[in-house]
């Protein structure tokens, strides 16, 4: 189903007037109340909440974590529904950040999860005790002297393993 939408005025006058089910009635609105705007039109996709070929629902479950030398601290949790295409890469963990002032960095690890098999209680938990796991060994290497880009490696490896 499409939908004319009359809109009037530009930039941050911009307004929609009215949003009707055919264009002979938007046509005819716009006639008898002087607007020179083109009547835009959109396809309307509320029948099933469905997702196009090629894409597929997920769930991204994000865990931010700051470390600091004595435990790991500040978890956050991000999570988005959302649609991605079945070819997209559905997993990642990464360090974003080092600081040496205060000898902490952050981890942030995301996973995508199948809307279908989505638990959210299940997923906190597992990703959680990964988010653990994977500060152990970056504060490991820390304490090695590696950099942030031998962490990103590292961990850019463990991650193709999983």
């Amino acid at each position: 189903m499409k939908v004319y939408i009359v809109t009037d005025g530009s930039y941050s006058e911009y307004t929609i007037e009215k949003v009707f089910s055919n264009r002979p009635a938007a046509e005819e609105y716009k006639k008898w109340h002087n607007i020179y705007n083109e009547i835009e039109e959109y396809e309307v996709y509320d029948t099933d909440g469905g997702v196009e070929a090629g894409w597929e629902k997920a769930v991204m479950l994000r865990i931010q974590g700051t470390v600091y030398p004595e435990a790991v601290v500040d978890l956050v949790y991000d999570i988005r529904y959302q649609t991605i295409h079945e070819t997209y890469n559905r997993s990642g963990k990464g360090v974003c950040s080092f600081s040496n002032k205060s000898n902490a960095f952050d981890i942030y690890y995301y996973r995508y999860i199948p809307a279908d098999k989505w638990d959210e209680d299940k997923y906190k938990t597992k990703f959680t005790k990964t988010l653990y796991d994977l500060a152990g060994i970056v504060k490991s290497m820390f304490a090695e002297g590696a950099t942030v880009s031998d962490v990103e490696l590292v961990l850019r490896n463990v991650d193709e393993e999983d």
